[in-house]
């Protein structure tokens, strides 16, 4: 399979979206996502200023999966994949991508946000890549997680 990775554009933003939608374990509608500042309006100036960094995976060049993460914070905001995709090592290598361009934009520790129920896919998905629970907790219920550093 031909897979291209490169730097997301402010134009990737509605097909990144769609793909939000249909993600398996935690879609969220696109209505809901709007209401809380998630949308073309608020993140493309974001993107285009390079306040928030972010990579995109395409296959037939269309864009399958998407990952972004907040220089100002260290926060990765989001990783999401097309369904039919899982399980191919996609995800992994977005967040492994964005990781990096957010220390090289001089993040120092790296968190993010995640489910603490270890019946879904993220919560072992992000553990098993060295980030490491904080024991706080978000409203939504999701977990603190930070990257480890290596030794």
């Amino acid at each position: 399979m031909e897979l291209r990775y490169r730097k997301a554009k402010p134009s990737d933003m509605e097909r990144c979206l769609d793909i939000r939608e249909i993600t398996r374990d935690n879609s969220v509608p696109r209505d809901f996502l709007h209401t809380i500042g998630v949308n073309s309006e608020i993140w493309c100036p974001l993107i285009q200023s390079e306040a928030f960094k972010g990579c995109v995976c395409e296959y037939k060049g269309v864009i399958i999966g998407f990952c972004f993460g907040e220089v100002k914070s260290a926060e990765i905001l989001v990783l999401a994949l097309h369904p039919e995709f899982e399980n191919k090592g996609i995800g992994k290598e977005l967040l492994l991508k964005v990781v990096e361009t957010l220390k090289f934009s001089g993040a120092k520790k790296l968190w993010l946000a995640t489910t603490s129920n270890p019946k879904l896919r993220a919560y072992g998905f992000y553990r098993y890549l060295g980030w490491s629970p904080t024991g706080t907790f978000v409203r939504n219920g999701d977990e603190i997680l930070v990257l480890a550093e290596k030794k």
